[in-house]
This record gives C-alpha cells, structure tokens and sequence, in this order.
C-alpha cells in the first residue's frame, strides 16, 4: 500500500506540472519565464485550461484519498487493490479530461469516487 501511495503523489506532482510542461512544449510560454514572477497572465490554450483543471480536481480527490490510504496502512486494512484501481482511474480521467471525452470522463471519475467510497468501507 505505501507504493501505491508515494507513486499516487508522484503522480500528483507530475499532474501539476503537467500545464506549464504542455505551454511550454506548445511554445506558448518559454522556459525562462517559469522562473520568473509571472506578473502578466498568458493566454492558456484548451489543453492547458483543462490540465490546469484537472490538477484541481486531482487535488480534491487527494483530500479524501490520502487519509484513506494512511488509516489503512495503520490498520492493515486490505485496500491497496482498490488504491491501485483508484490510481489506475485517475490516470485514465486526466488523459480523457485532455482530449475532451466528456462523458466518458465522467463515468472514470464516478469509479475512482466508488473506489473511495469502498476504501472508507472497508476502514469501517
């Protein structure tokens, strides 16, 4: 289980570069301004608008897993499955949120939310 979780927050910090890494590989902003103050606001295509929003969403989802993920390795609770099927399910949703599979995105993220839900049963 704590494989799953250092590779989740691995993950999360890929997920929050993962904007400026596409701007910058697009051209739309330069490397050296990553650096700076970023005191004027760039233009953001679509693609970043939606990695930008789906680094919010993995945040949100975070605050519920993490915690999950703690209490069950302090009590040995078997859910490092269903971890890793949440895991595998938030990968998928940030590639379906950046090629605009609206539905389909929805019904990944429903799944990562029942393995959340399953973990905090399985605590109970």
């Amino acid at each position: 289980m704590t494989e799953v979780v250092l590779t989740t927050l691995a993950f999360y910090l890929l997920h929050l570069m993962l904007p400026s890494l596409i701007a910058v590989a697009r051209g739309e902003i330069d490397a050296a301004s990553l650096f700076g103050v970023r005191d004027e606001t760039v233009e953001k295509s679509t693609i970043v608008r939606r990695a930008d929003r789906a680094a919010v969403n993995i945040q949100e989802s975070l605050v519920v897993f993490l915690p999950l993920a703690v209490l069950a390795i302090g009590t040995d609770t078997p859910v490092a499955e269903t971890a890793t099927i949440w895991l595998g399910l938030r990968v998928a949703y940030l590639f379906a949120y950046l090629i605009g599979v609206s539905y389909v995105r929805t019904f990944i993220w429903l799944g990562s939310v029942y393995c959340l839900g399953s973990m905090a049963v399985a605590l109970v």
